[in-house]
C-alpha cells in the first residue's frame, strides 16, 4: 500500500461498516475485444484542475442494479478509479475496472500546456435500452509523477452500464502503461474486477477479480479479501487498447420504476460543514438524515420552495442519506 496514501478505500468509505450477506456472486465475466471509441461530448465530473483522490456523487439517468444494490446514483472515490453503488443502509458494491491510482497528467510540473485527465460520462440510446457510459480520459500514474516526476504514462478506460439487461462492461483504451511499468505499484495488487458487500471495518468483501494474461484472464471469487490483497492472484499485463471485460448476469430491470425528478437538492455536495436543502417541491416537505449504520441523526421541515443552511459540522465525516416522506432519497457526503 501507499504509505502517503493510506490504506484501499480507506479516505471514502471510512464512514461504513454494514456488511451485508449474498448467498452468490451474480456476474460471470467474458472477455471481448471491439474498437475504442473515445466519448465525444461527455458531462465531465466537477473535480478541479489538478484533482488526485477525487471524491464526487453523480446521478444516474436510470435505476441501475449493481448486484444486491439498486443504484440511482454512483460515487467515484478510492484513488479516483473505483466507481461504487451504496443503499441507504450502506450496502456497498463496487466497479474496479482497473487498480491503479489514476491522478490528473497536469500535476507534472513539466506537462504541456492543455495536457489535462478528465472524468466525463454521456448516456446514449432510447428507453429502455440505454447505456451509460463513464470515461477515464488521458489519466497519468501517481506512482510515475510523485515517484519519478514524469507523466509519460497514460490510461484511457470506459465503464459501461446497459439498462433493462444489467450488463456491465469495462472498455480499455489506448495506453502506454506497459507491463515493465507495473513494478510502479509497489506490491499492490494489479487486478480488474468487483468488490460486493464491502465492510471497511473488517476490510472485508467479496472480491471476483482477473489474474494471468490480460488478454485472457482467469478470473476468481475470493472471500477473503486480506488475504487475496496481500497475495493475488493478480494480472500479469496490461489490458490493451481494444479489450474489454463483460460481466453478464442476465436480465436484472427493476419491473416497479422509481422517477428520478427531484424533489429537494443538497448543495454543495460534498460539503465540508455549511449546506443548503432546496424544497423543490409545492407543498410542505418533511426531510430525515440517515446515517449508513440506519441511525436517524437529523430531521428538518421546509416550506414549499423553501431553502434552509445547515451547518453540520458536528456530524462525522461520511455518507448520509436525506430522504422525504414520498420515499425520494439523496446520498450527503461530509468530509
Amino acid at each position: 500500500m501507499h504509505s502517503s496514501k493510506g490504506a484501499i478505500v480507506a479516505a471514502v468509505l471510512s464512514a461504513f461498516c454494514f456488511l451485508s450477506t449474498q448467498a452468490q456472486f451474480p456476474y460471470e465475466a467474458s472477455v471481448f475485444t471491439e474498437s475504442y471509441v473515445e466519448l465525444q461530448n461527455p458531462t465531465l465530473l466537477d473535480i478541479e484542475l489538478g484533482w488526485d483522490d477525487p471524491e464526487l456523487i453523480f446521478p444516474l439517468p436510470f435505476i441501475f442494479p449493481i448486484g444486491d444494490v439498486s443504484a440511482f446514483e454512483l460515487s467515484l472515490g478510492n484513488y479516483g478509479e473505483m466507481i461504487y453503488a451504496m443503499d441507504e443502509i450502506g450496502s456497498i458494491n463496487i466497479l474496479w475496472p482497473l487498480s491503479v491510482d489514476v491522478i490528473d497528467v497536469s500535476n507534472d510540473p513539466n506537462a504541456a500546456s492543455g495536457d489535462v485527465s478528465t472524468i466525463g460520462h454521456q448516456t446514449e440510446g432510447n428507453a429502455p435500452n440505454r447505456i451509460f457510459k463513464i470515461e477515464w480520459n488521458n489519466c497519468g500514474l501517481y506512482e510515475e509523477i510523485d515517484g519519478n516526476g514524469t507523466s509519460n504514462i497514460r490510461l484511457n478506460w470506459q465503464v459501461w452500464l446497459h439498462e433493462g439487461s444489467g450488463i456491465i462492461e469495462y472498455r480499455f483504451g489506448p495506453t502506454t502503461f506497459a507491463v515493465e511499468d507495473i513494478f510502479l505499484l509497489e506490491g499492490e495488487p494489479f487486478t480488474s474486477g468487483m468488490i460486493f458487500n464491502w465492510d471497511y471495518d473488517g476490510y472485508t468483501g467479496n472480491i471476483y477479480a482477473a489474474s494471468g494474461d490480460a488478454a485472457a484472464p482467469s478470473w476468481s471469487l475470493e472471500t477473503d479479501f486480506e488475504s487475496w490483497y496481500y497475495g493475488g492472484p493478480f494480472l500479469d499485463n496490461v489490458p490493451q487498447e481494444g479489450q474489454g471485460y463483460r460481466f453478464n448476469g442476465g436480465s436484472t430491470s427493476i419491473s416497479d420504476p422509481v422517477s428520478l425528478e427531484a424533489s429537494f437538492q443538497l448543495y454543495p455536495n460534498p460539503t465540508s460543514g455549511t449546506f443548503w436543502v432546496s424544497n423543490l417541491s409545492s407543498h410542505f416537505q418533511n426531510y430525515t438524515c440517515v446515517s449508513a449504520s440506519g441511525q436517524v441523526v437529523e430531521q428538518w421541515t421546509l416550506a414549499p420552495r423553501a431553502i434552509l443552511m445547515l451547518d453540520e459540522a458536528n456530524l462525522a465525516a461520511g455518507i448520509y442519506v436525506v430522504h422525504d416522506e414520498q420515499g425520494m432519497r439523496q446520498k450527503l457526503m461530509i468530509r
